[in-house]
């Protein structure tokens, strides 16, 4: 038994499989980006167009402005005739459902001049009405 040396002719008893996972993930991953690509055009279909400006629609916006000294204005134009406010608003209302008011008061304004401004809103059946106001500086 010349000639032999130990332990060189021993047989290789595992494979080292890390390479070979990393290799999988790395296709396994490009195959999960292309079939997101890929997965809405397995069926050519012509989809019906539309007018972008009618899907998304806002409401229409009136500005009501009270000056401190009582003053009105509908969409900044002075509002001679108070008891006319009401009627206005309900001829927008009706012409325009989704109606939005935007109340701007002065900031001295008396608070209950501006209660009634809203209850006159309320009643012409105006849901939607948001404040204005100034950010503070700070």
């Amino acid at each position: 038994m010349a000639g032999q040396t130990q332990g060189s002719d021993d047989e290789i008893s595992g494979i080292n499989v890390t390479p070979l996972v990393d290799i999988m993930l790395v296709l396994i991953i490009i195959l999960m980006v292309t079939a997101e690509f890929t997965k809405y055009r397995t069926i050519p279909i012509q989809l019906p167009k539309v007018n972008a400006a009618t899907m998304k629609r806002e409401p229409q916006k009136i500005a009501l402005t009270i000056k401190d000294g009582g003053r009105i204005f509908l969409n900044d134009k002075l509002l001679e005739d108070r008891g006319s406010l009401g009627q206005r608003l309900k001829q927008a209302k009706a012409a325009q459902p989704e109606l939005a008011v935007i109340l701007r008061a002065e900031g001295k304004t008396e608070y209950q001049d501006v209660l009634k401004l809203l209850d006159e809103v309320k009643e012409a059946g105006i849901s939607k009405v948001g404040l204005a106001v100034d950010a503070a500086k700070r």
